[in-house]
């Protein structure tokens, strides 16, 4: 069986890579001195898998990899075990064997973000009309992405087709709106195309951060 592992990405890690990410964690299996599996071949490499790549500058205390191993270990001790190399900005939160056959990717079918935003000159109500819109009327925003001869090409999208849950709630200072977004391996919305969306449609961001909560299946139940 796999084992199943949630870890956090935080701090300046925010802005390393997914493919650093699956390097940085591979590395630090082998200083924990875990006993993983590889695969077979002329050039063997550890049996890891992760969930879909996190947007650079987003921290998240919701990523998930798997890694088949080839002792069998309680999962509190390799987590106790990975966190003794791991830095502070990426630790691991917890850990659990699988027989769930299916990729992460394949469970992973929401993602709850928070974001932190400061307005100005800030009408909370007319935000609460906007973010009622985006989730049941929806409002249409274009993306750019490659064709199957590798051009680029726009096309459009409706937020309601990729968001289920938005509610902004008044903090000192700053707006937290929590979000429920669809993820699916055809396609998703990223947290920056919906602060975008705010945007242009009269609302003056001044700063904001976002971070990842949370990734859940398709009872809405997080992964682990």
């Amino acid at each position: 069986m796999s084992l199943i592992v949630k870890y956090t990405k935080t701090g300046n890690l925010k802005y390393i890579s997914h493919l650093d990410v699956l390097r940085f964690i591979q590395r630090a299996v082998k200083r924990a001195g875990i006993n993983a599996k590889y695969s077979e071949g002329f050039n063997p490499h550890m049996k890891t898998s992760f969930g879909f790549p996190l947007s650079l500058g987003i921290e998240s205390i919701g990523e998930y990899f798997e890694i088949e191993l080839n002792e069998d270990i309680k999962p509190d001790d390799f987590v106790n075990k990975m966190n003794v190399v791991m830095p502070k900005e990426m630790q691991i939160l917890k850990a659990a064997y699988s027989a769930d056959s299916r990729s992460l990717m394949a469970r992973s079918s929401y993602t709850e973000y928070l974001f932190n935003v400061e307005f100005v000159n800030l009408d909370f109500n007319k935000l609460n009309e906007l973010i009622k819109e985006i989730i049941e009327t929806g409002i249409v925003f274009s993306k750019q992405k490659k064709n199957k001869k590798n051009k680029i090409i726009t096309k459009e999208y409706n937020t309601k087709d990729f968001i289920t849950y938005l509610n902004a709630i008044e903090k000192p200072g700053k707006i937290v709106i929590e979000s429920t977004f669809i993820t699916a391996e055809t396609g998703s919305m990223k947290p920056s195309e919906l602060i975008k969306v705010i945007s242009d449609n009269g609302f003056s961001i001044e700063y904001h951060t976002i971070l990842k909560v949370e990734t859940l299946d398709e009872n809405k139940k997080p992964i682990l």
